[in-house]
């Protein structure tokens, strides 16, 4: 009876073992799929800003016409669906509605002064920053205000 008891115990503490085994496994594997969603964002985010800065380009030195106007729509577009993929996976933008500084969600790359706006008042902003729930996936770089 003795030998039984024992034989169930030691199945017993195998088969917790082998919870836990699964379980921390379960937890990396979760860790490695978050991980490499970001990556993914990031990418993503990463081709966004180049449409941006296309866009911006084109505007600079291209003149107003139709011509121009169409290609530049057509650059906006693909952006649209890349910031549509995003949102689909609960990616968003950092937005700053009082137009100041948030820290955590941005960095700040730039100060200037400026006696008519009071201190850390946003400028500008360099690169967008993105947020999926409440974690950071690229901060936001800005140029603020400092007197």
């Amino acid at each position: 009876m003795f030998k039984e008891i024992s034989e169930l115990k030691s199945k017993i503490s195998n088969n917790l073992s082998e919870v836990l085994e699964l379980k921390n496994l379960l937890k990396n594997k979760e860790l490695e799929k978050q991980d490499l969603m970001k990556e993914f964002f990031l990418a993503i985010i990463d081709v966004i800003d180049s449409y941006e800065n296309k866009e911006n380009s084109l505007l600079e030195k291209l003149p107003a016409d139709s011509e121009c106007i169409k290609i530049i729509n057509s650059f906006a577009a693909i952006k649209k669906k890349l910031i549509n993929l995003l949102s689909k996976y609960g990616v968003t933008k950092v937005e700053f509605p009082e137009n100041k500084l948030i820290i955590g969600f941005s960095k700040v790359v730039g100060t200037e002064p400026d006696p008519t706006k009071k201190n850390d008042s946003i400028i500008s902003i360099v690169r967008n920053g993105y947020i999926r729930a409440h974690e950071v996936i690229r901060e936001a770089e800005l140029i603020i205000v400092k007197n």
